[in-house]
């Protein structure tokens, strides 16, 4: 059984470029703005968007990928309070 790995794609039609999550073995997905094949690129280093997002000149796809993760957590953290009447664990708790 093989993992999951959070690939960067880019549409062969659009030329979007998007990430998504593939096993090893998988070179195509469908490009999420068009519909079209979308090729897995080469990506030999991995990027941490998040830190690079606080930096001065920041790409674009930094920033997005800084928002993208920032209202992820901001959701868990408000279905944890409606849930539970907290926002879950402090970080770092075990």
């Amino acid at each position: 059984m093989s993992k999951l790995i959070l690939w960067l794609f880019r549409c062969t039609k659009c030329g979007d470029a998007f990430e998504d999550l593939a096993k090893p073995d998988i070179y195509w997905s469908k490009c999420p703005k068009c519909g079209a094949n979308a090729r897995r690129e080469i990506t030999p280093v991995r990027i941490d968007r998040t830190r690079i997002a606080g930096t001065t000149g920041a790409s674009p796809e930094s920033i997005d990928h800084f928002d993208r993760v920032h209202k992820q957590q901001k959701m868990k953290e408000e279905r944890s309070m409606a849930n539970h009447g907290d926002y879950g664990k402090a970080p770092g708790s075990d």
